[in-house]
C-alpha cells in the first residue's frame, strides 16, 4: 500500500505494530476513514443536514482542544502537516456528521457498548 502524501513517516514500538505520525496504527486510522464515509452516506440517507455554523462550531471546538489560540496558529499547523483549507473543513464537515449521529444512535450505541469492550478484551490475551 502506498501513500502520496506521509505526516511525519512511520515509526515502531515494541508490540505495537506500525504506528503513523498521529500515534495510532494504520488500522485505526482506516476504520476511522471508513467511519466518517459510512457517517457521510447514513446522514444522507436520514436527511439529516450540516449547517456551515455546524461546521464552524466542530472547528471551534477541535481548536480549543488542540491549543490553536488563533487563525494564525492554525493556519500554521495546516500548512505544516500539508492539509489544504479544503481538506481541513471536509474532516471538520464529517466530524460534526460523526457527532449528529452519535447523538442520534445514542440508545443503540449504549446497548451495544458492554459487549463491544468484553469482546475487545481478547487482544489483551497473552498469545
Amino acid at each position: 500500500m502506498s501513500f502520496d502524501r506521509e505526516a511525519g513517516g512511520w515509526f515502531k514500538t515494541e508490540g505495537s505494530g506500525e504506528l503513523t505520525a498521529c500515534g495510532e496504527t494504520l488500522a485505526v486510522v482506516r476504520k476511522k476513514a471508513l467511519l466518517r464515509i459510512l457517517a457521510r452516506r447514513d446522514a444522507e440517507r436520514a436527511n439529516i443536514h450540516v449547517t456551515d455554523a455546524d461546521v464552524q462550531a466542530t472547528s471551534e471546538q477541535f481548536r480549543r482542544n488542540f491549543g490553536f489560540a488563533d487563525d494564525k496558529d492554525l493556519a500554521s499547523w495546516i500548512e505544516h502537516q500539508g492539509l489544504t483549507d479544503a481538506a481541513y473543513t471536509r474532516a471538520m464537515h464529517d466530524f460534526t456528521v460523526v457527532r449528529l449521529l452519535e447523538e442520534a444512535y445514542a440508545e443503540e450505541i449504549n446497548q451495544l457498548v458492554p459487549d463491544h469492550i468484553a469482546i475487545s478484551t481478547a487482544r489483551l490475551r497473552q498469545a
